[in-house]
């Protein structure tokens, strides 16, 4: 609110409209609690075909990233978390109230991995004791993990075999994923048909019916999902494709003459592999705290966030958006959105006009040609002539932060290039430098003035326009480069507001696990004493209120 009323581009009425909408938006737990409502009048997130797996998806995912006690993987010695310890901790009462929350909204889809630290130990046992007290059946949800893609196959049953001892009390997996397959030699191992390789054991797990259907998570190069996707062996997989960019694949050559992730995201539908979109509202362009030129485009009428869902389901056709709750709040913007695209034509409008205000914006930003063909024909970070830097992806910041005023998100990304370019050896070779200092995760290094791009750059429509906004990104957003608030307001770069609250879920106390490895690395967050008593008496006001909205 206070955004749009400082911008003053609201008349009384729409401001009152907006506030409507907005009160309604919290009010969602109210109603879908009221007993006096018939079931059948609950709004439910709707249902869509999964590709081949035939599985019902819910179109919104409880993605399991960011609701753990603790990142500590149980396999660092003397760390490790005490599974006993952390299905009593406060965050799992949190943990099961999200998930009765999304049962009740009809969202039965919970995803989450063996390397997100207590994650899955946490909802494999909230999930188990709702099952035991008859509080749902097995058949009411849908769970899928993931495992690293091991080279050997007797490591990765290993790592299986750990992650079943959690999950065997859930009697299945239902979507179980290679996660973060990323890079060739990643790809070599598991499209492999060897008798003792991984895929061949995942076939097995299906077969002792211990998994349903099998998938993979990417965060690799367009080319490199491609291939995954190419090889049909998948009945699923998780992506990034988002509309403001589609994280490390942005930039990357698809194989058929573009870049990012569409062409992959229309090929797997036409396989019909189930698509599941990974974090649209993080890594999709942290539109929980978007920038003031995107919440303007985007208008009034839904948030950015709304948009983001709205637009991988309609405009790409994909199945889910993956969420990663902390709070059951945090399904606000997520049932707005649901509720939009159960509208059909009304949200297939609006989304229409947001996208082309959005386009239209990029257009005059950066110009026509650039616009259309600046991110083309560039190597990927795993081409020995880019050096390893993410050639793609830093024009594409580039692309955010001037046509966009995404200053913070883009920070983030380069910020996440520089480690590898931290390390990066003159004296090593190209692949050395690769196999050392790339992860999976987090492929590709920053800008390297000392680097000869010409072959790199050899292809594309204007090289030196090119290496002229690789310098300036570089000048821009190194870890060296500050902006006071005046001067990213100058330049286009200011915040519309800011949803991040300062717990990550409601009661949370600081925990040794939390300050040795932390939750998403945030810093230098949280409320003074004064402002946390203002904070208290505002949502005191806004519970009031919405009651009132409500009657």
């Amino acid at each position: 609110l206070e955004h749009w009323h400082t911008s003053g581009s609201l008349n009384e009425e729409e401001f009152l409209a907006l506030a409507e909408r907005l009160t309604k938006i919290a009010s969602w737990r109210a109603i879908v609690d009221d007993e006096s409502v018939a079931e059948e009048d609950k709004f439910k997130i709707p249902k869509v075909r999964f590709g081949r797996t035939e599985v019902m998806m819910p179109i919104v995912t409880c993605g399991g990233m960011r609701i753990q006690e603790t990142w500590i993987p149980d396999t660092v010695p003397l760390l490790k978390p005490n599974k006993s310890k952390v299905v009593k901790s406060a965050s799992q009462q949190n943990l099961k109230d999200v998930i009765l929350c999304c049962l009740k909204v009809g969202l039965n889809h919970f995803e989450t991995a063996r390397f997100y630290g207590s994650s899955e130990v946490q909802f494999v046992d909230a999930l188990a004791t709702l099952i035991e007290d008859g509080t749902i059946k097995r058949e009411d949800f849908i769970f899928q993990t993931k495992c690293f893609p091991m080279e050997k196959r007797a490591d990765f049953e290993k790592q299986f075999q750990a992650s079943w001892s959690n999950v065997e009390r859930l009697k299945y997996i239902d979507l179980f994923s290679f996660h973060c397959v990323s890079e060739s030699g990643q790809i070599d191992n598991v499209l492999s048909d060897a008798e003792d390789g991984i895929y061949n054991f995942a076939l097995d797990l299906q077969k002792e019916g211990k998994i349903k259907h099998i998938g993979f998570s990417s965060h690799g190069s367009a080319e490199n999902i491609m291939r995954m996707i190419n090889s049909n062996k998948f009945s699923y997989v998780n992506i990034h494709k988002h509309f403001f960019g589609d994280y490390h694949a942005a930039g990357t050559p698809d194989t058929l003459g573009g870049e990012g992730n569409a062409a992959a995201v229309k090929k797997a539908l036409e396989l019909d592999m189930g698509v599941f979109q990974i974090s649209p509202f993080d890594k999709g362009g942290k539109l929980y705290r978007p920038s003031a030129a995107v919440a303007q485009a985007i208008g009034p009428e839904m948030s950015p966030i709304a948009f983001a869902a709205l637009h991988a389901w309609k405009t790409q056709g994909m199945h889910t958006a993956s969420v990663g709750f902390a709070r059951s709040s945090d399904l606000d913007e997520v049932i707005e959105a649901a509720r939009l695209y159960a509208e059909g034509e009304k949200a297939e409008a609006l989304l229409k006009a947001a996208e082309e205000r959005l386009n239209n914006l990029a257009i005059e930003k950066l110009g026509k040609d650039w616009f259309e063909k600046g991110l083309l024909n560039v190597p990927s970070f795993y081409t020995e002539s880019s050096d390893g830097m993410a050639i793609g992806h830093m024009l594409w910041v580039h692309n955010c932060l001037t046509a966009y005023g995404m200053y913070e998100f883009s920070k983030d990304r380069y910020g996440m290039l520089e480690k590898a370019s931290a390390s990066w050896s003159k004296s090593k070779s190209f692949e050395e430098n690769m196999k050392k200092n790339f992860n999976p995760g987090n492929p590709g290094r920053s800008f390297d003035p000392d680097v000869d791009l010409t072959e790199a750059l050899k292809d594309h429509y204007d090289p030196k326009l090119a290496k002229s906004k690789l310098a300036e990104v570089h000048e821009w957003l190194n870890k060296r480069a500050t902006f006071t608030d005046e001067q990213k307001a100058e330049k286009g770069w200011k915040q519309a507001y800011n949803l991040t609250t300062w717990e990550e879920f409601p009661g949370e106390i600081i925990s040794v696990s939390n300050v040795l490895l932390g939750r998403m690395g945030l810093k230098e967050s949280g409320p003074n004493k004064l402002a946390a008593e203002e904070a208290k008496s505002m949502r005191g006001i806004v519970r009031r209120s919405s009651s009132k909205y409500m009657e």
